[in-house]
Parts: structure tokens; sequence; C-alpha cells
């Protein structure tokens, strides 16, 4: 029995005696092994949990075991991380299925066709199980689990172990975030008494640097990237989910170190509607098997209570929506080698076991129900088209908006999804847009991702439950600020699919010697810009108006404000270069430019108007340290450096009192704590404003600012109490404080299109992620809220009665001249999970054209000056 072990392991750490090492058998059952297959003490010269395996150190020995039982054991790289490590994935069957695999995967992904025909019916086809683990870096149990779940699979010659192999084709993916697994194993092992570890949470090694190790190099929680599909990380495993649609999915976790264990099903009220019930009843057949191993191993565990699987970003909710059935596990974390807890000490090797555990009993449990897993799969498609037979929505259409690069990127994450995507071809007016072909694009309902499609397209506001895990809403159309509209009836459609596009910009006119102007509409327009700044051409911004100009070729367009001019004339001798340079902005940012070669306007101001103010190249520093959410800056350093090539600093708070601020144009702080700022740095940001900087500030750096009088900020305040207070069950308390908060909902601010923090828009309509309850009165001046919150704001998700009121009319964004500087203050988060695209452009001009935003105030003499 192992509880034994368990118990004199955990009671000679707590009286402080140097630990045991953990053996083989602490983890698996007795039996005979392939001697070809090293153990993982062998070759890691260490037991496991000994010491937090790094990435390397996994993916090495997943290779010695690849080679040497090759009949069992098949290993492939299916992509890269951000910082270039390896993702792999490791395939194990028995002898005869791993050299079918290739049949049985593609049979098997046959019986999802709308009419799968009789040859695909197949008594004796192996159910196919994914293993998924350490998509958050800072759990390491999980992938320390994964060389021991890979020798038990290849290497063991136990009859039941046979017959698994046998019975199923295994799909581990060892480590999908080894970004945040490596810096979070560093820092454990790092900071580890070698002698003993130390228990105490207090100490440093169980209270990691920030950013941590959950997030992946940008920050990024990439358990929330199965729907956006931002990063390498999530397209790659996106890609071998489809690639295999297995029978179950395990997504193995870790809480909080006093916790115990969970295993699905969680919730019963916070399932996500589209997923079938079929899911539920195999999840809990499934958790018999669970409940068994850890009884066994005298562990405690919970099923029913605080996690969900409603958001179909995650990967425990993604696969149910695809045949497949996900499975949650969340294990007690030691955050580090062990730690005191309400249950004894946690140990990495206790939670480690623990994972081994459950991944074993998720094969067994698979494979005994193997015929129930492969009915469930076989009738998934007929099952969904008969739902979507009976949909008062028929189709979703939607439109470019007048940019190509953000309508491409949802392109093609619907094709990464395996969405069916048609081209309109007739025009189609519905809920206030107007869709044309060429321009705009339908997704049915009927095909077999229907499931899929609805809550991609989704703008639900009614829920049985509440109270959510992660957000309510997630609209992709929404999030990508590009008009949608939900049909009763599937319009006329190209009866071929698209597929996904490169998005072409347009040079008009040709080459000039006089001057090129930008067009700031485009997505990648940004980046655009930059390309010229960085080469330290001059270039200039267009305020004001709208101006129509005559292109070198007799064309004419019209630019909008935001409008960036180069001026040929007068930079000459870099004539050729600005060609250049400006050709690779069509081919590369999907831009258009006009080459012109007269500076008098057809139609507003001239090329040589004050009205074109230059634009220095922004120095942006991002604030970063303890207390700083690392998801929100880390969003604005992707949406940089990934898609605009602009290199911030990332500056520690620590550091501010003693850095030069003067090289930098804009300082960006995000949400988080800024308590720990003095009041000298504080004086200090307030210089740096004042002469010239902007100061962008985002969620609760807005409060903040507003305390220390940064700008004149004001927050709605908390109505005061009236009476006495109404008695409550206690039992109810965090519940109802889940109502009153805003988890993630989609609202709708309206723009003031002719400011400088709006160029680019094509709408004044702008879907906006909430997720606290910041809420900021417009400006005293009538010119610096360039967005408030429409009358009814609550485009999709829960959002309490009360905060809807509170929201409604008030600011969405803030334009607060300080001296000769800017504030800008945004309570939500434009850049949210990096996915949402239409608040991009907000965040982008406050950087780029926050310099362009002067005060108008009664008293300032505003006629021209000599």
């Amino acid at each position: 029995m192992r509880f034994p072990t368990f118990l004199l392991l955990c009671g000679l750490l707590t009286l402080g005696v140097k630990a045991e090492t953990p053996s083989l058998s602490y983890y698996l059952p007795a039996g005979d092994h392939d001697p070809r297959v090293p153990t993982p003490a062998a070759f890691f010269g260490h037991e496991v949990g000994e010491w937090h395996l790094r990435a390397d150190q996994v993916n090495a020995y997943l290779r010695a075991v690849a080679t040497a039982v090759p009949e069992r054991v098949h290993l492939e790289v299916i992509g890269r991380s951000h910082a270039r490590h390896e993702l792999l994935l490791v395939v194990i069957s028995s002898e005869d299925n791993l050299k079918r695999r290739e049949e049985w995967r593609t049979r098997h992904l046959a019986e999802l066709e709308p009419a799968p025909t009789q040859a695909t019916a197949r008594p004796g086809a192996p159910v196919i199980v994914s293993l998924g683990y350490g998509v958050h870096g800072n759990e390491p149990s999980a992938v320390n689990a994964v060389p021991l779940v890979v020798y038990h699979f290849a290497a063991s010659l136990d009859p039941a172990v046979v017959a698994q192999r046998e019975g199923a084709i295994l799909l581990i993916e060892p480590i999908r975030n080894p970004d945040g697994h490596d810096r979070a194993a560093q820092w454990f092992n790092d900071n580890r008494s070698i002698t003993r570890p130390s228990a105490d949470p207090a100490d440093r090694e169980h209270n990691e640097g920030w950013p941590g190790g959950r997030f992946n190099h940008y920050g990024f929680d990439p358990n929330r990237d199965w729907l956006p599909l931002v990063h390498p990380e999530a397209r790659a495993r996106a890609a071998v989910f489809h690639r295999w649609r297995p029978h179950v999915a395990g997504d193995f976790h870790e809480m909080g170190t006093n916790t115990t264990y969970f295993f699905q099903p969680g919730v019963p009220t916070r399932n996500n509607p589209s997923s079938p019930a079929e899911v539920f009843r195999l999840t809990a057949a499934l958790a018999e098997f669970h409940r068994a191993a850890l009884e066994e191993a005298g562990e405690l565990f919970f099923t029913k209570e605080r996690f969900d699987d409603f958001y179909p970003g995650k990967g425990s909710t993604y696969p149910d929506l695809h045949g497949s059935v996900g499975i949650l596990f969340e294990q007690a974390s030691a955050r580090g080698h062990a730690q005191e807890s309400d249950h004894g000490v946690v140990t990495l090797a206790r939670a480690t076991r623990n994972q081994v555990l459950t991944s074993l009993s998720t094969v067994a449990g698979v494979v005994a129900h193997r015929g129930e897993f492969l009915a469930h799969h076989r009738g998934f498609t007929r099952t969904a088209l008969a739902e979507a037979a009976e949909s008062p929505v028929q189709a979703y259409v939607f439109g470019d908006d007048g940019d190509p690069a953000r309508v491409a990127e949802l392109l093609r994450v619907l094709a990464d999804h395996h969405v069916r995507v048609h081209g309109v071809s007739e025009t189609v007016e519905a809920e206030g847009h107007r869709f044309e072909p060429g321009r705009a694009w339908v997704v049915p309902v009927a095909q077999p991702q229907y499931r899929l499609v609805t809550e991609i397209f989704t703008r639900r506001t009614a829920f049985e439950d509440s109270i959510f895990y992660d957000v309510s809403a997630w609209s992709l159309p929404l999030a990508w600020n590009l008009p949608v509209a939900a049909l009763s009836h599937a319009p006329a459609m190209a009866p071929a699919p698209v597929e996904p596009m490169t998005p072409a910009g347009k040079l008009v006119g040709g080459s000039s010697r006089y001057a090129y102007v930008l067009d700031w509409s485009g997505y990648f327009a940004p980046r655009a810009l930059h390309r010229f700044q960085r080469a330290g051409l001059k270039v200039k911004g267009l305020t004001g108006r709208s101006v129509t100009l005559m292109a070198a070729d007799g064309t004419s367009g019209t630019v909008a404000p935001g409008a960036i001019l180069i001026p040929v004339a007068l930079q000459p001798e870099r004539a050729a270069e600005i060609d250049a340079r400006v050709r690779q902005a069509v081919a590369e940012d999907a831009v258009t430019i006009y080459a012109v070669d007269r500076g008098l306007a057809q139609a507003g101001v001239d090329l040589g108007s004050p009205s074109w103010v230059s634009l220095p190249r922004p120095e942006v520093a991002l604030i970063t340290g303890s207390g700083v959410d690392a998801r929100d800056i880390g969003a604005a350093w992707h949406l940089l450096d990934q898609r605009v090539h602009l290199t911030p600093t990332l500056l520690e708070h620590t550091d501010l009192g003693r850095r030069d601020l003067g090289r930098y144009r804009v300082i960006v702080m995000a949400e988080g704590r800024y308590g720990v700022l003095s009041d000298a740095v504080v004086s200090k940001l307030q210089a740096w404003t004042r002469a010239g900087g902007t100061l962008v500030l985002m969620g609760r750096a807005v409060e903040w600012a507003a305390e220390k009088k940064l700008a004149p900020l004001t927050l709605t305040a908390k109505p005061e109490r009236q009476g006495p207070v109404e008695r409550q069950p206690y039992g109810q308390a965090a519940d109802r404080a889940a109502l009153s908060a805003i988890a993630g909902a989609i609202v709708e601010a309206r723009l003031d299109r002719t400011h400088p923090l709006a160029y680019g828009y094509h709408r004044e309509a702008l879907p906006l992620l909430r997720k606290n309850t910041l809420f900021l009165e417009p400006a005293t001046s009538p010119y610096a809220t360039p967005a408030v919150y429409t009358p009814e704001p609550l485009l999709a998700g829960y959002m309490s009665a009360e905060n809807q009121t509170k929201l409604a009319g008030s600011a969405a964004v803030l334009a607060l001249p300080v001296g000769s500087g800017l504030v800008v203050a945004l309570p939500d988060d434009p850049n949210f999970r990096g996915f949402w695209y239409g608040g991009n452009r907000l965040f982008l001009n406050a950087i780029f054209y926050g310099g362009a935003v002067r005060g108008w105030g009664e008293d300032e003499d505003d006629a021209a000056q000599d």
C-alpha cells in the first residue's frame, strides 16, 4: 500500500528530520518493466520529486525512452514557445497501434464527417487519450509526473498495462508552458535548502519573484488561450487536438497549498450550455476511477465545487465542444519542494504522486468505458447538426470594417478551429450593418462545429448561475471590433469555403519625390509608422479633419485624422530609401499609402498645414514588478513587441526613483498595486508628465493616480450605507460577493472619433472587456473624455443591474492634459489577453498620438500665434 509510505514521508518532514527520497514504488504499482527503458532516477541521477525538473531534462528523458522502445513510443516536435523551447508530443501505444496510428487517426476523424460510411465502423478501434501537463508553469507536479507516467506506459509489462496499450493511443503533451515552467523550476531549485527543504510558507522558496512562473514569456495565462489562439503554444496544441480529436483530454494543474485534490465534475450549474449532456455522464463515470485511486492512497479530494466548465477557452471545456471529454485535475501545491498546509506537509513528491495516480486512473477508466467513448464521438456530429437545424440562428455574418488585417486574423483563428466560413455572394443588411460581397463572410451553423460556432459568436446575457470562475463573455467578432449579425436564415454564399488569407496593402500612385500619405485605419498602421520613425525619417500626423488628396497617378483618395505624412521633399537625400520602406510597409503591414506629387489638397488642409503635427519616435517604458498584474502589462508588451515591433523598456517600479525618466516619452502603468511608490517618486512622475510625458494608466493604476492627484481623476463614490445592515445567511457570503463583481463582461462605449485617441476607428461604437468595478466620472473639460459607456452598455456576459447603472455614462477613456503632458486613464485593459484587437488602437493612439493632444481650457487663447 502507498498510504503508509506517504504518512512516513510527511511525518519525517513535520518533525524536521531529513526525509527519505521517494522510490519508484512510491509512485507506481509494482510489476515487471522492460529493462531497455531507463528509469527516471537512473536517467536524472536522482528520484523524481527531489529536485524540480527543467524542460530540457524532461525532454531529454522522453527522447531516451522513445529511442529505447520505438515500437511503443513515438516522439515529435509540434512547435516552439516564444522563448524557443521545444513543444513535444509523445505518442504511446502497442506496437500494432503505433504502426497503424495514421490509419486509426484518419478513420477516427472520418467518423466526424456529417455522413460517415459503414467502413468507418471499427469495433476494435483504440480510444485516443490526451494528457496535457504544465500549462501553468508554477504548478510543477504536473510536469514532474510526466517521466513517471511515460515510464509506466512505455516500460510496464504488467498484463493490465499491456491491455491498456492495446486499447488506447496515448497523446502526452509533457510541458505546455515551458517558458513559465523553467522560470518556476529555476526559482524553486535556486532557493531550496540542500540538506532539508524548508516547509515554512514564509520561506523565499515558496514566494516567487515577479512575474512568477504561472505565465508564459509575455505574462499570459496559456490556459485562457484555447479560443483566441494568440500564442505559439496554443496554436501548436490546437493543431494536435484537431489532428487527433481525442476521446478524452486530461488537463493537469495545481491550486492553493491549503486545499486537497480536485477532479471533475465541477459546479453543475456552471457547465457550458453548448456542451452535450453525455459529456457530464462520461465525466462522472471516470470520476469513479479517480475516486478509487485517491482513496486507496489516503488522499482527500472534492469534485463539485469551485471550478466550472463554462469558458470555452480553457483546456477542460474546449474539448467538450468537440466530441471529446475534458477533465480538469487540480492538486494542492507545494510551490517548491515541501510546504506546511492545513492537511500536513505537502511535498513535491506527494503532489507528483497524485498527478501520476489520476493519469493512470484516466487511462484505466477510458479503456474500461471504451465503447461509450467511441459511441459519444461517433454521434457527436449527428447530434450537433440536429441541434443546428433547430437553432433560431442559422448563420452569422461579419464584415471587414474597412480593415483587411483584423478580418484576416479572425479568419485564421476560425480556420485553426476548423470552422467553415464562406464569402457572401449578395449584400446583406442586418442589425444596422451592411455586409457586401468581397468584404463580408458568413458562418453557417449547419456544420460539424456548430457548438463551437455558437460559443465563438454568442452574446449571451442570461445565465443559470451568475457566478463565474473566469470571464462570462468572449465573442470574438466583438473583440475584433468587426460588424457582426446573427441571421435567422443563411444568406446566399459562395459554395466553397474560404481559406485563410494574407491581408493586402495598397500603394496608390506609384513613387513620389514629394510625399507619401499613410492611411491610419489599418490595424498595422502603427507598425508602419514605427518603421519610418525607427529609421529616423521625418513624419507628421494629421489632426483636425479629413483630407482629400490626389495621388501621383490622378487617383483621388480621402484620409481621416491620424493619417501619416512622410515628406520626401524635406529629406530628398533619402528618397530611394523612403520609397523602399513605403513598399515594404504596404507589403508587410497591409496598409494603404498614397504617393502624392502636390501639396495642395482637393479638400481639407494642405500638406504644409499646421494640422500636420510632428510625431517623434516614442520611447516607451512599461512599469513592472511586485504588485503589477503581469497579464495586463504583458498584453501591452506583447502588442508592442510582436505586432508593432516597438521594443519597450521593462522598468521595475522600485527603480523609478533612480532612473532618468527623461529618456521616455510614454510610461505605462497597468492594473496593479502601487502603494510601495514613495512620495518622491510620485513627484518625479508629476514633473515628468508636466514636462511633456504621456502617462498611460490602466485598471487600479487609475485609482492610485487619483489618490495621488497625478491628474484630475474622479472615481464614482460608493454610496453611503443607509439604515441598519440587513442580516444575510453567512453561507451565502462568498456567492453574494461574487454577484457584485464583474468577472468579465463585454460592454459598449461610444467614441469621439475626432479625438486623437480615437483616430483610425471607422465606427463610434466600440466593444470593450470590463473586469472590474472601477467607475470613472467624465472629465470636467468637455474635450477630455474620448469615450463614454452607452446608456445600456452590456453587450454580452453577466453584470448586475446595479453595476450596469453605474457604468452607463461613465468614462471609458480619459485624456487629461497636465502641463505640457498627458495622462490617459483606461479603466479597462484595451489589450485584454492579446485578442482584444478592437481595443488595441486606443492604446496605440496613446503611445503615438498622446503628445499631440492639447488642452482646451475656457481661459486659453486658442487663436493662432504669429
